[in-house]
């Protein structure tokens, strides 16, 4: 349920023909808690007002070409091993639809509903990736894959150091 409301609200930050144009600049307000608006319609009147919505999505990039927030560059990620990831918590980073949020785009185990574009994530240790290369896609993939829409994680903060290892070690672990 929660994915579709987000769904929605993407529909409408990036300026659907329902949102109005609004673009997502427009609707951050840093005056409230979670500084993000979203539309609500008023009854009986069809028309829309902004109130805001149970979630700061401020740091998260978006799609919309009329964006104005800065996206920093691609950059490299400073990873040291050995990689001392906890997979428990990383998997609970990536259903969390409020922190990794990896379950919108990745099928992954114990989630009833694929993800909608992503890689299926299910059997991730098959692809045998080293922690380090992997770590670097979760921090910041638009340095091997400059077109990816995945958001970089790390580069924006979105993700500790130690959040991407646990996610790095959750998913070296899905056989």
């Amino acid at each position: 349920m929660h994915t579709i409301w987000r769904v929605i609200l993407v529909a409408f930050l990036c300026g659907s023909p329902l949102g109005y144009g609004y673009t997502p600049g427009e609707m951050m307000d840093p005056k409230i808690p979670t500084k993000t608006l979203m539309p609500k319609i008023k009854v009986d009147s069809g028309l829309l007002e902004w109130v805001p919505y149970s979630v700061d999505l401020s740091p998260w990039p978006t799609l919309c070409v009329d964006d104005p927030r800065p996206m920093p560059r691609p950059k490299k990620a400073q990873y040291v091993g050995p990689l001392r990831g906890d997979a428990v918590r990383g998997k609970a980073i990536a259903m969390d639809t409020q922190r990794g949020n990896c379950v919108t785009c990745h099928a992954i185990p114990g989630e009833e509903w694929p993800g909608t574009f992503g890689r299926d994530l299910r059997h991730y240790k098959q692809m045998r990736m080293s922690d380090a290369d992997l770590y670097q896609q979760i921090y910041d993939v638009r340095t091997s894959a400059p077109r990816a829409v995945m958001p970089p994680f790390g580069a924006l903060g979105i993700l500790s150091d130690q959040d991407i290892r646990d996610v790095v070690a959750y998913l070296q672990s899905l056989e």
